[in-house]
């Protein structure tokens, strides 16, 4: 039973399909290293973003002004939005040493987002004897879909002008993908009202909020030496073995915001604050690969070599954002929507039950 929760309540994210295609980045350092590098950063950016923005996109917990204390569980499910932008990205504008598009005029390749049938091919800028490129592969696809949903589990104990708020995604391998997450963040909501004598009988809350997460990813990797074609017999030494190979990510986002709310009736709650959210993203791929390198020595030859631990690529990201929602409490239930207005922004859902 548990193990069918845990599927269920993962099912948004194993539809989109995006744990496979991160896997799939790795093929991209098979042609050099250098130009590999970039081609996974700007293929794998957009994901990494909307982690580490979706991460505090549903921080907003009611404040019950009131001496007893509860204790309340929810899932919580962030709808990232991604801009347009981010959905492909330009081969000839990231720098690329020793490769270029096959067809010059289709350079624009998918993210980790983008439409799977927007592939192309690259090729080497060194040619053989017959003018033939030395390396051709294909860029990977996308997933298709230009948003992200992001769920996790929460708990919130509730002091008289104090939450206290746990989340989590338990680490489980993702349906139809490799690749295993698991999550964990805490954050806490301060009312203003346990200093401002004038709030604490007042409708009308502010509350001041922060919180941190972490989320780490982890798959198995299956990258061997056909991944790439040369019309030329390499040089060099293939040998792997190449059953130790994995793809690591860890995220870490930061948040720190202000809310103002006003309670109108029994039930229902208005809400709207802004903050800032500051995260990092890590990417490693470890093991063993094989990696063929065009030859700028040699005429017309390819050096085929093992490199063990090929990437590690990092970034940090920041925004200001503003959220607005309603929020509706019921005697165990209770339900939250917010709108969060800002760079990879979107919709948030909150869906609970009161413990005590």
């Amino acid at each position: 039973m548990k193990k069918k929760f845990l599927l269920i309540f993962i099912l948004w994210a194993s539809l989109y399909g995006y744990g496979q295609e991160v896997i799939n980045t790795a093929k991209l350092i098979q042609a050099g290293l250098d130009d590999g590098a970039k081609l996974v950063n700007a293929y794998i950016t957009p994901i990494n973003k909307a982690i580490v923005y979706g991460l505090s996109d549903v921080s907003y917990t009611k404040i019950k002004k009131e001496q007893k204390r509860h204790l309340l569980l929810s899932v919580k499910l962030a709808y990232v939005s991604v801009p347009s932008e981010d959905l492909s990205f330009d081969v000839d504008k990231i720098g690329l040493q020793n490769l270029e598009p096959k067809d010059p005029t289709r350079h624009i390749t998918p993210t980790v987002f983008g439409d799977s049938l927007q592939v192309i091919t690259l090729v080497s800028k060194q040619k053989d004897l017959l003018g033939r490129p030395l390396i051709e592969f294909d860029t990977p696809g996308g997933g298709q879909k230009s948003a992200l949903p992001l769920p996790f589990l929460s708990a919130t104990y509730r002091l008289k002008y104090t939450n206290l708020t746990a989340h989590f995604i338990p680490y489980v391998q993702v349906p139809t993908s490799d690749l295993k997450v698991g999550m964990f963040g805490l954050a806490f909501q301060q009312d203003m009202a346990m200093f401002i004598k004038s709030l604490r009988d007042s409708d009308f809350g502010i509350s001041l909020q922060a919180g941190a997460s972490y989320l780490y990813g982890h798959a198995d990797l299956n990258v061997q030496p056909n991944g790439v074609y040369s019309p030329v017999t390499p040089t060099g030494n293939q040998t792997g073995p190449y059953d130790n190979q994995a793809l690591n990510t860890f995220f870490t986002s930061i948040q720190f915001g202000a809310y103002a709310d006003y309670q109108i009736g029994e039930h229902f709650t208005i809400f709207a604050g802004g903050g800032y959210n500051v995260g990092s993203s890590n990417i490693q791929v470890t093991g063993r690969y094989p990696v063929y390198i065009a030859d700028p020595v040699g005429i017309g030859s390819v050096v085929a070599e093992d490199v063990d631990d090929p990437l590690d690529l990092s970034g940090t990201f920041t925004r200001t954002k503003f959220d607005m929602g309603v929020r509706a409490d019921f005697e165990r239930l209770f339900i939250q929507l917010n709108y969060n207005i800002s760079t990879y922004g979107g919709l948030g859902l909150n869906l609970g039950y009161k413990l005590f």
